[in-house]
């Protein structure tokens, strides 16, 4: 599958309409609901913005469910590119915009030095409990289950409450002298389950290969 035949499936939508819409929507309608409730008072930033960054959180760990994913098993378009290009477009479509006018929102309430921070933390905090469900999902697809986003948002919560139980390395901190270190183990967290997410997408037949190692050597 070349370049061209990516584009197209872009640009004519076919990307868009392989996803699985219905959490999105159910996110976006509890994101809605949730700020109605709150009646416009964006006083609260950080905990608003960590509930709505939940709610994203957990719309989005459908975004691997792929239907097509057995058809396209013989197709030269890798196992990782189906399931990056999956990912770049929820990114890019629902997650970024979303987010984004929610910083808008919240953020002009916060002191006008804590902003950046907030900001750049909150984010971080958003990015990390993605790359963790999606990492979750991914290796879900590579142990033969067809639809894993259903495993994603007991994953989730069970994340969140393990990083609340421990008090010797707290997470959730308000603004204060523990943003930083707390938002430097966040970013560890996210590196590592970057990490589980890279090794989750390759083919499962994909094999570690030694550099000495040639595929036509035959064993004596």
């Amino acid at each position: 599958m070349t370049r061209s035949v990516t584009w197209e499936l872009i640009r004519g939508g076919h990307l868009v309409r392989s996803l699985r819409l219905a959490p999105f929507v159910t996110g976006v309608v509890a994101v809605a609901a949730f700020l109605a409730a709150r009646g416009g008072d964006t006083h609260d930033v950080i905990g608003d913005l960590r509930v709505l960054g939940l709610l994203l959180a957990l719309g989005s760990g459908y975004v691997l469910d792929d239907g097509a994913a057995v058809t396209l098993q013989a197709s030269p378009f890798s196992l990782a590119r189906r399931l990056w290009l999956r990912i770049g477009c929820a990114a890019v479509v629902f997650i970024v915009p979303l987010w984004t006018a929610m910083l808008a929102r919240f953020l002009p309430s916060a002191p006008s030095g804590d902003r950046w921070a907030l900001g750049l933390g909150l984010t971080a905090e958003l990015a990390t409990a993605l790359t963790v469900i999606w990492a979750v999902t991914a290796w879900g697809r590579r142990h033969g289950f067809e639809h894993p986003g259903i495993i994603t948002t007991p994953a989730l919560l069970a994340s969140l409450l393990l990083v609340t139980s421990i008090p010797q390395a707290p997470m959730l901190v308000g603004s204060g002298s523990q943003w930083t270190s707390a938002h430097l183990r966040w970013s560890g967290l996210l590196a590592g389950a970057a990490c589980v997410l890279v090794a989750g997408m390759r083919d499962p037949v994909a094999r570690w290969r030694s550099p000495g190692h040639h595929p036509n050597r035959q064993r004596v």
